[in-house]
């Protein structure tokens, strides 16, 4: 007999919290739904190439297959090159606002606490070029903020074009580019602080010597600039993510922050970026942005687009699910009193029959089950006691 747990960064799903994970995910997809997006699957197994441009962590890698009819395969580590993909191949009339639901797979070291396999339900928003469909974005994450996260949630803005723009000021070959990104990006402080050293006598080096401190309240990175003369392309940029920081402050409350000191989710993003984040909670629950050079791997006409996606196994750790409203119940009847009970399981959809032969096995169950016993008998319909 074979006893083997599965292997490490996976996960079996049971119970309670698998049930608060449903939960979640249809609440998400029936908002999407219901603000009118189309949905949209696509399969686990991609073509290796599709996720040309597509940047992994350092740390990362992907599961690689190889099959001798259609070549190298790889389990999708994202969602939104395989929607790429398949628009590239399809008509589908733009601009399209789509739904889904799916996990990605990224191959981590060990021991450092991340999972393998993630499960994510997001939108793309194609063809569209307003900062309203970034809004668009905005507003369903407040909405999500409000009713599972009890406000906790703040998000926090940046623009992918922000760092290339300083870069292209300071003239940086590719190399001082990237030495000056990765110190900066990942905090590395000393060697940063050599590296700017060269440019003392230069306009912008009193913004590099801040630069690594620009994260926080929109307060805060606004007195940080304040006193700093940066180049127009650049602050045309910080100008327009301080404009939509107000916008999304003005919606319920929403708490933002700015971050002008990290890295863009993906090496695709070419506009505004955001992240939602809890306190205390390292994760992030919800990161998306504008890719205005989608499907340029695929054809030679690329589409605008802003997509995001929520990570549904830390949004489920962390949200706050009424369970009032999910008012379950287990419905037991005889043959008798079938029409009556079909009446009452059809017009309630949280309730299920309770498959049992007995009133007392039927009891069992809902004991069990942690839910209560709705009885359909000649008399009516009762809750047990």
């Amino acid at each position: 007999m074979i006893r083997k747990q599965l292997p490490q960064g996976f996960r079996d799903e049971f119970g309670a919290l698998a049930q608060k994970k449903e939960q979640v995910s249809r609440y998400l997809l029936t908002g999407f739904h219901k603000r009118g997006y189309t949905k949209i699957s696509t399969p686990l197994m991609e073509y290796k190439d599709v996720f040309d441009g597509y940047v992994l962590d350092s740390q990362q890698g992907v599961y690689e297959f190889v099959d001798t009819a259609t070549g190298n395969l790889v389990l999708r580590p994202d969602l939104t090159l395989p929607i790429a993909r398949f628009l590239s191949t399809t008509k589908v009339k733009m601009p399209k606002k789509f739904y889904y639901l799916g996990d990605v797979l990224a191959l981590n070291q060990e021991h450092r606490g991340n999972a393998n396999q993630v499960t994510q339900a997001g939108v793309e928003l194609v063809g569209y070029s307003s900062i309203k469909a970034e809004i668009e974005c905005m507003l369903i994450i407040s909405r999500v903020n409000r009713e599972l996260l009890g406000g906790r949630l703040y998000l926090e803005l940046s623009d992918a074009r922000f760092a290339e723009s300083i870069a292209e000021a300071l003239g940086l070959t590719a190399d001082e580019k990237k030495a000056l990104f990765n110190a900066l990006f990942y905090k590395n402080l000393p060697v940063y602080d050599t590296l700017i050293q060269q440019y003392e006598g230069n306009a912008l080096y009193p913004f590099l010597e801040c630069w690594p401190r620009l994260f926080g309240s929109v307060e805060e990175i606004q007195g940080e600039l304040a006193r700093i003369i940066l180049p127009m392309t650049a602050q045309r940029i910080v100008d327009n993510v301080f404009n939509l920081a107000q916008t999304v402050e003005s919606i319920s409350g929403q708490q933002v922050r700015i971050d002008f000191s990290s890295k863009a989710p993906q090496d695709y993003y070419t506009g505004i970026t955001f992240r939602g984040y809890v306190d205390g909670v390292a994760s992030y629950i919800v990161s998306g942005g504008r890719y205005d050079q989608l499907l340029a791997n695929f054809q030679e006409q690329p589409e605008c687009a802003v997509g995001m996606a929520f990570d549904i196994d830390v949004l489920t750790a962390v949200a706050d699910i009424d369970e009032s409203q999910y008012d379950k119940a287990l419905v037991y009847f005889e043959q008798e009193q079938w029409q009556a009970a079909r009446e009452l399981l059809e017009s309630n959809d949280e309730y299920s029959v309770a498959m049992a032969d007995s009133l007392e096995d039927a009891r069992k169950l809902a004991k069990q089950e942690g839910v209560q016993l709705m009885i359909v008998s000649a008399e009516g319909v009762k809750v047990d006691a």
